[in-house]
């Protein structure tokens, strides 16, 4: 008899049954909030996705979700199938079968075939595009979950500012930390109206490849409703100058490009204080763009 690991009974009672011992997938990163495990079960091959609460705890990326969002993690994790019903009506990208999800503890979906992204192709960046832009046809006049968007649109300056302040204080940055003051200074003249489905945490190794050039998502714990300006500045960062070229032609068919104004570095620095993509160096991280 095998047991899904770090489950307790009554969480694996419902599951599919196993025909093998699961086996441990290695995390991309060490600050990874889940450990993973390949699980061959009687219904097919799944992955497994156990919430490792300490490290969750720690992470400033949550730590920013949760207090600007609301987002509520890892309790969100209950309403993770809707997620997954919301990217099959409004996006492109195929993404993992859901199976089951247990509040504040795991996710359960079904494999899907493909390989780690290591180098990124012309294909993907088009694909991704076509994926954004049609998210970004859903548009909100509130944001917050993606479920359910409840702040408006003139409490995000003050919920910015609050977060922007609660997060250099939880990692020790100086109140006197120029571009703090900067940002802190810009939040008065910044004014959203349009909020749109976003991935806080896209990164390349969200997505898998597959041997006919799909693309597809396999992360899903961390969509919200977001400043559709706050969503292209991230995939700025992501994407190379190169590749920024080739997603501007496609996005820009159905959607206008945001130009840089005031609210850029109160939202890089958002950024780099939730540990998007690993950057330390926070000089570096603001001339990026």
């Amino acid at each position: 008899m095998f047991s899904y690991p770090l489950l307790t009974a009554a969480e694996q009672a419902c599951l599919p049954p196993l025909i093998a011992e699961p086996e441990s997938i290695q995390a991309r990163f060490e600050d990874s909030s889940h450990q993973l495990f390949a699980c061959q079960t009687t219904q097919g091959e799944m992955v497994l996705k156990v919430c490792n609460q300490k490290t969750i705890d720690e992470s400033a990326f949550w730590s920013g979700a949760n207090h600007l969002f609301a987002a509520d993690f890892p309790a969100s994790l209950g309403e993770i199938h809707l997620t997954h019903v919301f990217l099959e009506k409004n996006g492109t990208l195929k993404t993992p079968a859901f199976v089951s999800a247990g509040v504040h503890r795991f996710v359960l979906t079904r494999f899907l075939e493909g390989k780690d992204i290591d180098h990124v192709t012309e294909q993907w960046v088009v694909q991704l595009a076509a994926h954004i832009a049609k998210l970004h046809q859903s548009s909100y006049s509130n944001w917050g979950t993606l479920h359910k968007p409840v702040f408006t649109a003139e409490a995000w300056a003050s919920r910015l500012h609050d977060t922007l302040v609660f997060l250099a204080n939880k990692q020790g940055m100086s109140m006197t930390e120029p571009t703090l003051i900067k940002a802190l200074a810009q939040i008065d003249q910044i004014h959203e109206t349009q909020f749109v489905p976003m991935m806080l945490d896209l990164r390349w190794d969200q997505f898998r490849g597959s041997e006919d050039n799909t693309l597809a998502l396999i992360d899903l714990d961390a969509f919200v409703i977001a400043p559709r300006t706050l969503d292209l500045l991230l995939l700025e960062y992501v994407f190379t100058p190169a590749q920024l070229v080739i997603f501007k032609q496609h996005y820009t068919q159905s959607h206008r490009w945001p130009a840089h104004t005031k609210e850029t570095a109160c939202y890089q620095l958002l950024l780099f204080l939730m540990n998007i993509l690993g950057e330390t160096n926070l000089a570096k991280w603001m001339q990026q763009l």
